[in-house]
């Protein structure tokens, strides 16, 4: 059974405190807060007394595999090891030779020398995922459980000095989502917005954060299953006050509609977590947002939402209606096929006649 992620993160703390080091190690997943701050610490302790000398960054594709092996093969310069720090590279991806040549590397790689690998997305079929798992170290930095996040989140406003109950702290974390990157950046200003007073408030949540766009969509497509038309247009003329582009908002309600189909053919098929990995959320989002709407959504229905998406970006592109008239009747559409229990005419036949009554609104 795999391990959550705390219990990954304290094996791993462990394993660097006891000065128990390998040659290479791969931090890779979603969360890059995780991510970064592991790489920090990792780097920090190998280095130990050692300066910026013995330490050496590769990013992107701007090198070869022979550079990074000629580094790695050069002793340190008055200290115990030399770090070559990996990132955002293309070795986990498509074909990569040069990671294939890593890979054989490892086996080789000198004990003065390590290697720290950070990525977001890695292919675990690859040769050189497989031989950093046998060799050396993988840490995946995904999303902790709501129990964690929630804590983990607390304990940024209780640092300085700040309470928050348990329901304003839901409220931030609605707002905030599960990015821990963003998680942090809205709390430091939610913290300087409410320092000297104490308390966070739900108020002072409303008033100074900022919603997850994605979340924001969330919301308006549940609107949209509940027969909650002028909600989801209300929604929707809130994210365009935040300047989001119709056509951002367009891209991320098909992305939507898509995981919400994935999760209706495989609810049951599949374990939960499996499932959340598959469309890409935590599984306590997966819980708490996307199973509830399967009670409200038939298959064909979000089929046809989905197409209803494609459609209407089809006509922005080919200069039939403006981006933000295709939301629009995207958002018209969905509920009044959600009232009367099916499908209604065509997207494209309706355009002119949307796009009219919409003038005569403004």
């Amino acid at each position: 059974m795999k391990q959550d992620f705390t219990e990954r993160q304290k094996a791993f703390n462990e394993a660097l405190k006891a000065g128990s080091f390998k040659p290479a190690y791969l931090l890779c997943g979603e969360q890059a807060y995780l991510r970064l701050q592991n790489r920090d610490k990792l780097v920090k302790t190998l280095m130990g007394d050692g300066d910026d000398m013995n330490l050496t960054r590769f990013t992107g594709n701007e090198f070869t595999a022979r550079d990074v092996i000629e580094m790695a093969e050069t002793l340190p310069f008055f200290a115990d090891r030399r770090v070559i720090v990996l990132e955002n590279t293309e070795l986990f991806g498509k074909a990569s030779s040069e990671g294939d040549i890593l890979a054989d590397y490892l086996e080789q790689v000198p004990e003065t020398t390590a290697l720290v690998f950070a990525e977001k997305e890695v292919d675990k079929r690859k040769r050189l995922y497989k031989a950093i798992g046998k060799a050396g170290v993988v840490l995946e930095c995904d999303t902790p459980d709501e129990r964690t996040l929630q804590a983990w989140a607390g304990a940024i406003f209780r640092r300085e000095k700040l309470q928050i109950s348990g329901r304003t702290l839901a409220l931030f974390l609605e707002y905030a989502g599960e990015d821990m990157q963003n998680i942090a950046s809205e709390a430091e200003k939610l913290c300087c917005y409410c320092m000297g007073t104490g308390e966070v408030r739900e108020e002072d949540v409303r008033e100074i954060c900022t919603p997850m766009i994605r979340d924001r969509i969330f919301e308006m497509i549940e609107a949209i299953s509940g027969r909650n038309r002028d909600k989801a247009l209300r929604i929707y003329m809130d994210l365009c006050a935040m300047r989001t582009a119709p056509q951002v908002i367009l891209s991320l309600m098909e992305r939507q509609f898509n995981q919400l189909l994935q999760v209706k053919e495989n609810l049951g098929q599949i374990p939960d977590r499996e499932l959340a990995a598959k469309v890409k959320v935590p599984p306590f989002v997966l819980t708490k947002k996307y199973k509830p709407l399967m009670q409200t959504y038939t298959r064909q229905e979000l089929v046809s939402a989905i197409e209803d998406c494609l459609q209407a970006d089809q006509d922005y592109k080919s200069g039939k209606i403006d981006a933000q008239t295709a939301v629009e009747m995207i958002i018209v559409r969905r509920a009044q096929a959600r009232e009367t229990g099916g499908k209604d005419s065509s997207l494209q036949n309706r355009s002119a006649r949307w796009e009219k009554e919409r003038r005569e609104e403004l």
